[in-house]
């Protein structure tokens, strides 16, 4: 099988120069391949969420590489908001990252920026529900109306809508 997320000596260090400086990921080097499933574990504060925020670009390494489908992320000819389409990212506390006014439109967001036709957005936006085990009445109602476990649920489906 192909790799589809790999990291070469990977490190990250916060505050360079500072008396704070701590390096939170030092010299990971992983592989994941395509069509398996990989979990990634520690102790609070051993850099897990440092780590994962590096696989979708949204914090740049101190040293080393984060290859996506075969290409250096932070290469000059990768544009960064393609790599966000392709590596969906759901926060340790994803009920956090839900805004909008009803849970469609939150489940839609991303489709609808990646410049999806309705129709498409519509497909995914439902099938996504489904996946997740929301209830296509609860489509239309406030996720600040919903359970946590079910905020959760939109939340996770807002990612996986984008198909990443």
């Amino acid at each position: 099988m192909a790799s589809i997320i790999k990291t070469e000596d990977l490190t990250y260090t916060y505050s360079i120069g500072t008396p704070f400086e701590k390096t939170a990921v030092d010299k990971v080097c992983l592989d994941i391949e395509e069509g398996t499933f990989s979990g990634i574990i520690g102790h609070t504060g051993s850099g897990k969420s440092t780590l994962i925020q590096h696989l979708n670009g949204l914090i740049r390494p101190t040293s080393g590489r984060v290859i996506i489908d075969g290409q250096d992320i932070w290469s000059k000819d990768v544009k960064i908001r393609d790599i966000r389409f392709k590596v969906g990212l759901v926060f340790q506390y994803p009920e956090y990252q839900i805004f909008e006014e009803t849970v469609y439109k939150d489940i839609a967001f991303g489709p609808k920026n990646m410049g999806l036709p309705d129709e498409e957005i519509d497909r995914r936006v439902k099938e996504t529900a489904e996946l997740v085990g929301l209830k296509q009445e609860t489509l239309y109602k406030s996720p600040f109306e919903l359970s946590g476990g079910q905020k959760r649920r939109v939340a996770i489906a807002g990612v996986m809508a984008m198909e990443p």
